[in-house]
């Protein structure tokens, strides 16, 4: 027992010299490995701090660029919208004393509007188949006065031409063949504002000349002598086409009955016209002229409330002008094409005036928001102010 004790003692002694300096080295060992990890930790901690600063920094570089864009698009926006506040200040100052004056008179012949459409109404009913000194006398001397005494406001400068017809219509028809007289641009009127199809008395061709000009390439010319009238005029109802019935004489074929008549009538969403024994769908683009070559017809009460007859015949005047144009166009040919280039130029010229004025009066109604941000309406004030300050058309005025 004493033996096995002292072997035990031994094994202990030397498993004791041997673990002991190891329990110290992992002592040591564990003891640097804390301050390590101590160290360790706080390197982490200082780079979560330096990124979690570089984070903020990014951020705030970031939000630096931003604003640096929006400051640069809103310095360029200002400066968009600091040109375009001078060309609208131009452009209005330009049109100011215009659109005073225009809406003055339209203030002044809004309160006219009643006696001037009674008169307007009457004249396009009435007045088509009288010369020019009765349809003056009749509408000055006699509906005038009696509107006056009726205490029904009316233009005391009132003119047909001026009420109904625009002045660009106007040079349209001058160009396209209808005498410059204000006879013929009251025949011009009734024809294109009836409500009845127009029947021309026309000895002199004019309105044939006029209406073939203004419907140019798709007119349809027929007469009561063709056999199959009646056929094209078929196909221009369906397909809107305008229609020319010339040389009738005092009579008009009992056929032609529906279409005077606008006798349409609608089948489930389709406008249908009976014309002969069928029925044929109805085109509301198609027109319809009738001339006659007689120089002082007998129309039947039924022919004339059926159509709208106007007597086309040539003044005295309208042939003074078309005698000037036939020896101009024989002595100076040249002159005469210069003036038709200058009609020509003329019309377009205040067609475009007024289609820029339209067009700035709707962009103003329907802008939203600033005016400075509309681009298109800028541009068209400039556009419009530079053909106002444009010379050419009273130039070209002067020149005609």
């Amino acid at each position: 027992a004493v033996v096995s004790t002292q072997s035990t003692g031994e094994v202990y002694g030397r498993v004791y010299r041997v673990i002991e300096p190891k329990r110290k080295k992992l002592s040591e060992a564990t003891s640097q490995l804390r301050e390590k990890q101590n160290s360790l930790q706080e390197a982490r901690d200082k780079l979560q701090e330096v990124t979690e600063r570089m984070e903020t920094l990014k951020k705030q570089y970031d939000e630096k660029l931003r604003m640096k864009e929006e400051l640069r698009k809103s310095s360029e926006l200002t400066q968009l919208r600091l040109e375009r506040a001078g060309k609208l200040l131009s452009g209005l100052a330009g049109e100011k004393i215009r659109w005073e004056e225009s809406a003055t008179n339209i203030e002044t012949n809004i309160g006219f509007l009643v006696g001037d459409c009674l008169v307007a109404a009457a004249f396009t009913s009435y007045m088509g188949p009288f010369l020019s000194d009765y349809r003056e006398n009749l509408v000055q001397k006699v509906w005038l006065p009696d509107i006056r005494k009726l205490a029904i406001p009316c233009n005391p400068e009132f003119t047909v031409s001026a009420f109904l017809a625009k002045p660009t219509d106007v040079r349209d028809w001058n160009i396209r063949g209808l005498p410059s007289d204000n006879f013929s641009t009251e025949n011009g009127i009734i024809v294109t504002r009836g409500l009845r199809w127009p029947l021309m008395i026309d000895p002199q061709c004019q309105a044939i000349k006029w209406i073939k000009n203004m419907e140019k390439g798709k007119l349809k010319t027929i007469d009561l002598q063709q056999h199959d009238f009646l056929r094209t005029l078929e196909n221009s109802i369906q397909f809107g086409t305008p229609v020319l019935l010339q040389n009738v004489q005092e009579t008009l074929d009992p056929s032609l009955a529906p279409v005077l008549d606008k006798a349409v009538i609608k089948q489930g969403g389709r406008l249908l016209i009976r014309l002969g024994d069928k029925e044929i769908d109805y085109n509301p683009d198609f027109k319809f002229y009738i001339t006659t070559r007689l120089s002082n017809p007998h129309y039947t009460p039924e022919i004339a409330t059926k159509t709208t007859i106007v007597n086309f015949a040539v003044k005295e005047v309208g042939l003074e002008a078309q005698l000037l144009g036939i020896v101009v166009r024989k002595e100076r040919p040249d002159l005469e094409e210069q003036k038709d280039n200058l009609v020509l130029n003329i019309a377009a010229g205040k067609r475009k005036l007024v289609e820029l004025e339209d067009e700035i009066l709707r962009l103003l109604n329907a802008a939203e928001g600033s005016l400075l941000d509309d681009e298109v309406l800028v541009e068209t004030l400039q556009t419009s102010r530079e053909a106002l300050l444009s010379s050419f058309l009273s130039t070209l005025r002067e020149t005609e």
